[in-house]
């Protein structure tokens, strides 16, 4: 299937609307991930986009292991590590003289890093264009209705729909209907604008002029394991390259107060920057592209206002040092779409969305603080505030919610907003510790593949059986709950559910479809059916 086709025809003008559960608006990869999350689960979204391609600026290059967690429950993760596999490695990052001269100090990228002890998934180092690629052929196969080449006009709220204007790929209007609208259109969205939602944090961190080129970079980087680099130069030049090694970026930064773009970046100008930075003749590259740029860290105000959320850029822009923009928008709707799918299907009331910005804009905020202290340390070259800075681990896995009424009635005790991933063990908000399976076992190689389908899964204790009962009495249908007693035939050797995940042999511990737990009982109940059903109302907010 072509990548820009669309899954259905729209409406012609004058026609009765289009009519869809969820309308995303963007189709970049927070919101193609949204479609593919949400089409993967049995829900058909309609999403517009007003480009027919995909954009050849090189922007998002890690994904983190729990970005790939996400793409692994929906069938997408090989797909995106086979892209890695057939690329050259790319693992470091480094300041040098030149690409072509000496490198004066590297470093391995945090994203490269061995994630087997906490996760199923490895980090991905592959260039975003490829992986939406991949994204949009399987959010189609699962039937996602991908409209590129669309542009969303403007939108209305009315009751319990909305209602968008759009212009299709002949410029034709017609209308769409949805119960929710995802705004995924960007940093510089119309529809953040439109419901006039404030943003708040530094408008502008850098300003810099960013040179697109081709070039033959291979024998500059044969062997380097390389995936960018920094020019101590003037303006200290960001060198980023495609994966293919064919084509890149050098970002040079300006006083803004100082600096005309317009006049300064002349053609020679940009050519006589390109060369420094690479260490090649003019005659080496070719320039296809000069834009001014600025490097910004806000987060929107409000993340909802009636039936419309925001997601991605739309939501938070942080500084790309870490690389966590697009991870953290990438989870925004890996949490939005599951509570989406709970109440579409009945399974939820309609209140579990109010939940979204309480835990998604802490983890923004928590984000963008995090990215602006890396960029202040590398632009000091401060080894003091650098030290100060959580790990790249804990910011990007080892996030937590805090404890709401869909999460938990209470703390169990004062608990940091993010840790390493490996120091938690199922403490309501936070992820589900990954352990091995035994080999051979049919629900996959992880406790994480326990959680699946859209629904919630309750993992009990060697010696808690009584649960498995309750749970049945409650659905016996088995629609809503999956239930799975993790003896240690269940496990790989050694591997301890009760250890990891603070619980006795006798406890219990619910986990919503995200992949984040919601309840836990460190031991039997008193009376098991009651308890179970208590926690369940307050998950799905019944």
């Amino acid at each position: 299937m072509n990548e820009n086709t669309a899954t259905s025809s729209p409406a012609p003008h004058g026609a009765a609307p289009d009519r869809a559960s969820v309308l995303i608006v963007g189709g970049s990869i927070v919101g193609v991930s949204a479609a593919l999350f949400l089409a993967a689960r049995g829900v058909t979204p309609i999403l517009v986009e007003r480009h027919t391609g995909i954009s050849p600026r090189l922007r998002a290059k890690l994904f983190y292991p729990r970005t790939m967690e996400a793409y692994r429950a929906v069938g997408a993760a090989d797909d995106i590590y086979a892209i890695e596999r057939d690329r050259p490695r790319s693992e470091y990052a480094a300041v040098v003289e030149s690409l072509a001269g000496a490198e004066i100090r590297r470093w391995r990228l945090p994203a490269a890093d061995d994630y087997s002890a906490v996760s199923p998934c490895q980090g991905a180092m592959v260039r975003q264009g490829d992986a939406e690629r991949v994204l949009r052929m399987r959010a189609a196969a699962d039937g996602a209705d991908l409209r590129f080449g669309h542009h969303f006009v403007d939108w209305e709220q009315s009751g319990p729909r909305v209602t968008a204007r759009v212009l299709d790929d002949r410029g034709a209007p017609y209308t769409v209907e949805a119960d929710y609208l995802l705004a995924a259109d960007g940093s510089a969205s119309s529809i953040r604008d439109g419901l006039g939602i404030t943003r708040s944090g530094d408008q502008v961190l850098a300003s810099a002029m960013e040179l697109a080129f081709t070039a033959d970079l291979r024998p500059l980087l044969d062997g380097r394991a390389l995936a960018l680099a920094f020019a101590e130069q003037p303006g200290r030049p960001f060198i980023s390259w495609s994966t293919g090694q064919d084509a890149g970026a050098v970002s040079v930064g300006y006083d803004p107060s100082t600096t005309d773009p317009d006049t300064v970046f002349t053609p020679d100008r940009c050519r006589a920057i390109v060369s420094a930075a690479l260490g090649l003749p003019t005659s080496g590259f070719r320039i296809t592209g000069a834009r001014p740029w600025q490097m910004a860290a806000r987060v929107a105000d409000t993340y909802r206002v009636g039936r419309v959320f925001l997601v991605g850029d739309a939501a938070h822009v942080c500084p790309p040092v870490g690389g966590f923009g697009a991870n953290t928008g990438i989870q925004d709707a890996w949490n939005l779409t599951a509570k989406l799918v709970s109440v579409l299907r009945g399974d939820a009331g309609e209140r579990l969305l109010d939940r979204y910005e309480p835990e998604r804009r802490p983890v923004a905020e928590l984000t963008v603080r995090q990215a602006v202290a890396r960029l202040a340390g590398i632009r000091e070259h401060c080894a003091e505030k650098q030290q100060l800075l959580l790990s790249e681990a804990a910011v990007a896995l080892g996030y937590r919610y805090p404890a709401t009424d869909a999460v938990a009635p209470r703390a169990e005790a004062p608990l940091p907003p993010a840790d390493e991933p490996e120091r938690w063990r199922g403490e309501p908000g936070t992820r589900l510790p990954h352990l091995p399976l035994a080999e051979g076992t049919d629900a996959g190689s992880s406790t994480l593949d326990l959680v699946r389908g859209g629904r919630h899964a309750l993992l009990i204790g060697r010696q808690g059986r009584i649960w498995a009962q309750a749970a049945r009495s409650l659905d016996p249908g088995r629609a809503l709950l999956d239930t799975v007693v993790l003896t240690p035939q269940t496990l790989a050797p050694g591997a301890s559910f009760e250890d990891n995940c603070g619980i006795s042999e006798t406890g219990a511990v619910l986990v919503r479809p995200d992949g984040v737990v919601s309840w836990r009982s460190a031991h039997l109940a008193d009376t098991p059916c009651e308890a179970l059903e208590a926690a369940l109302r307050q998950a799905m907010q019944r």
